[in-house]
């Protein structure tokens, strides 16, 4: 297996417990992907996950940890389910429970006089997930044939982006930008992100927001921990793939950057399918299959790491539950300031406080509190920016860095930068750096209708190789979980 991101130790993990010998080979010096923790003085920090779905009975993550006996070991905390984000527009706070319906008459008793359009969005959210909960995966050629009855929500709404839905809806701005305040989830705005995409998330948190109880690492860790114990089975690290070898259509090695070559059975890639493509030698797929890889990716983010000293975040608006920060009620114009103008003067906001989701100790010292800020960037702008000069660069990181903690002054936190003991910015072009991720990205493909439509298969056209992963199934902890499961029950 390439890479030990999520999907790949869940399906190594997966296939080590049926007893097959499993090799996962990971350039980083640990393992986990966006998931991944590191170490900064004395304090832990997850390099991009914050919250994840899919925990609860019988679900994807949960099903995972009981296969491989760690549900006893590794558990979570679920986020308040009465208002698990917070989204707050223009200085307002809206809450966002666990419970469609108490969301509806939430937003129904604050807004009576769009009580129609209201409807109309949970109607449709709920109509469109009940028949993604019974879409069979994959969709087979018979599957159509009963469609129009079946699934007839999502053949009409297929194409749609949430923005459509909105203006068929004539939702107003404010409310749009409740029911859209997530959208930093799947890093577009309503005008470009899938409607089906973003129905599917919504619902896979209506179920429940989750955090390990013993932060990411621990769980992270189980699962590495759980492979290199099965007989025949490792995890190394260092180890970067340069090079798939293939002789009569078919993987017969890959080859690491210490000129160790490694030879099986089957192979499994968990970077990006693009990335996969480039190392196997674009001659050894065929054109068709070249063609239905040129996707684009998502955007990056701008991460903001902080330790906290001397402050009680819970007496400032924050808790075990997420603060999403607008400045006014036009998403589609604030992500196209941020990501095509670079303007980043009034941005949007999510801000996450590992340490009041869960009392286990291990991220910080006793008494101090993290806080972790998040906002969409373009991976080009820093690109660019770092190659050119890497001191401008940096300087550029510190002017959004300060810029950014004065907002979270001037609106949330009064002098929260006298009481920080740490302070690190990432760019896009960190998240390239350290996570692999192709232009930063941070969700595979862009989220869009048609890459939706057309997800990247786990099988290619080599016969032993396969793909999993965010564009090889699905984004996000949950869903690369769900990807992998997939594909070991596929190779069962």
């Amino acid at each position: 297996i390439i890479g030990a991101g999520m999907a790949g130790l869940t399906v190594g993990a997966l296939l080590a417990r049926q007893g097959r010998r499993v090799l996962l080979l990971e350039a980083h010096d640990t393992f986990g992907g966006y998931a991944h923790t590191f170490t900064l003085g004395r304090y832990r920090f997850c390099a991009q996950v914050h919250y994840i779905f899919h925990c609860g009975e019988g679900e994807p993550v949960a099903q995972l940890l009981e296969r491989l006996g760690l549900d006893q070991e590794v558990r979570f905390h679920r986020l308040d389910p009465e208002g698990f984000d917070h989204i707050m527009v223009a200085g307002q706070r809206y809450r966002i429970p666990s419970g469609l319906g108490k969301f509806r008459d939430r937003l129904l008793r604050r807004f009576p006089g769009d009580a129609l359009a209201l409807h109309g969005y949970f109607d449709t959210i709920s109509a469109l997930g009940r028949e993604l909960d019974v879409l069979p995966r994959p969709i087979r050629w018979h599957d159509w044939l009963t469609a129009p009855l079946r699934f007839p929500s999502l053949l009409r709404y297929q194409s749609h982006t949430l923005q459509r839905l909105y203006d068929e809806l004539r939702l107003p701005p404010r409310l749009q930008t409740i029911l859209a305040g997530q959208c930093g989830d799947y890093l577009l705005p309503p005008a470009e992100v899938s409607l089906l995409l973003h129905v599917a998330l919504v619902r896979a948190y209506d179920r429940g927001a989750y955090y390990p109880e013993q932060h990411f690492q621990h769980f992270i860790g189980s699962l590495a921990s759980f492979i290199n114990k099965q007989p025949g089975c490792m995890l190394r690290l260092r180890s970067q793939v340069e090079r798939i070898l293939t002789a009569n259509g078919r993987v017969v090695g890959v080859r690491t950057g210490d000129g160790q070559t490694y030879t099986a059975r089957r192979y499994i890639s968990n970077v990006d399918p693009r990335r996969t493509l480039e190392l196997a030698g674009q001659q050894a797929f065929p054109p068709g299959y070249q063609k239905s890889l040129q996707y684009e990716y998502s955007c990056g983010t701008l991460n903001l790491y902080l330790g906290v000293r001397g402050l009680d975040l819970r007496q400032h608006g924050f808790g075990s539950f997420n603060v999403w920060h607008y400045p006014s009620d036009d998403i589609n114009a604030i992500y196209k300031r941020q990501n095509q103008a670079h303007d980043f003067s009034e941005p949007w906001l999510f801000m996450s406080t590992p340490t009041l989701h869960t009392g286990a100790p291990g991220l910080c010292p006793p008494g101090e509190q993290i806080l972790e800020i998040v906002t969409s960037a373009d991976y080009g702008h820093f690109k660019q920016l770092r190659d050119r000069n890497r001191r401008q660069y940096n300087q550029e990181k510190q002017r959004l860095r300060d810029h950014i903690l004065q907002l979270v002054e001037q609106r949330y936190v009064p002098e929260l930068r006298r009481h920080l003991v740490l302070r690190v910015m990432g760019t896009p072009a960190t998240s390239e750096r350290f996570c692999g991720a192709p232009q930063g990205n941070a969700y595979g493909s862009a989220l869009t209708p048609k890459n939706v439509r057309t997800r990247v298969p786990y099988a290619t056209p080599l016969p032993n190789l396969w793909l999993v992963g965010a564009t090889a199934g699905n984004p996000s902890i949950g869903g690369t979980v769900m990807a992998g499961l997939e594909l070991a029950e596929q190779l069962s």
